[in-house]
């Protein structure tokens, strides 16, 4: 799959799909644990230029489509929104910063060897990548604000977690990034965005069961 516009809209997806579980687990305190999982495959595994495959597939991807169609159409939910642009605005800021990307790196291969080793979604991988976020991602400014339940923010391992899945979130607005997102298409090229959504959900539909 080399369309530009749907790469983008697959980056797009699964920056939202992080924060859908970022916000379940902070107003909630649950999450899916296999769309945990795609979400850490995005960090994790060697990116070759396809989002489908890195992720696992569009199919995979489908609650994220789903919803950015809705949030593109009728953008009702503003903690999504925010925690999306969010989102974009650090990532820009970090690409500044060679120190933080050099202890990133080091730190993103610890996480891969323990997956490896543990699993994807392992306490130890999850906090890995959370303490990775506190000594990196967390230190820009602003941060992103998560709004949600001081019971279930306060628990040290939903902690850990959706600091683990907001740095999936910020790897996925380098994908939409490099493939040649920015803010104005948002705003501006939500038609085209759309248009794209449409065509990757119509082919999770004809996949065979």
């Amino acid at each position: 799959m080399s369309d530009p516009m749907e790469q983008q809209v697959l980056a797009l997806a699964a920056m939202t799909m992080a924060m859908a579980q970022v916000r379940e687990i902070a107003h909630a305190g649950r999450s899916d644990n296999a769309r945990v999982e795609h979400c850490f495959d995005g960090l994790l595994s060697p990116y070759e230029g396809d989002l489908a495959s890195l992720y696992g597939g569009v199919a995979v991807l489908t609650p994220g489509l789903q919803e950015l169609r809705t949030q593109l159409s009728n953008p009702r939910n503003m903690d999504q929104t925010r925690l999306l642009i969010g989102a974009i605005t650090i990532e820009r800021k970090l690409m500044k910063r060679r120190d933080m990307l050099g202890t990133l790196g080091d730190g993103l291969n610890i996480a891969r060897h323990q997956a490896d080793h543990f699993g994807t979604t392992h306490d130890n991988v999850i906090a890995r990548l959370g303490d990775l976020y506190s000594e990196t991602v967390s230190q820009l400014r602003p941060r992103i604000l998560v709004p949600g339940k001081r019971e279930w923010l306060d628990d040290p391992r939903n902690a850990r977690l959706i600091r683990a899945l907001l740095l999936s979130a910020i790897r996925a607005a380098t994908f939409w990034r490099e493939h040649g997102g920015n803010r104005l298409k948002l705003i501006f090229g939500r038609n085209r965005l759309l248009a794209a959504i449409d065509r990757l959900l119509a082919q999770t539909d004809r996949a065979p069961n």
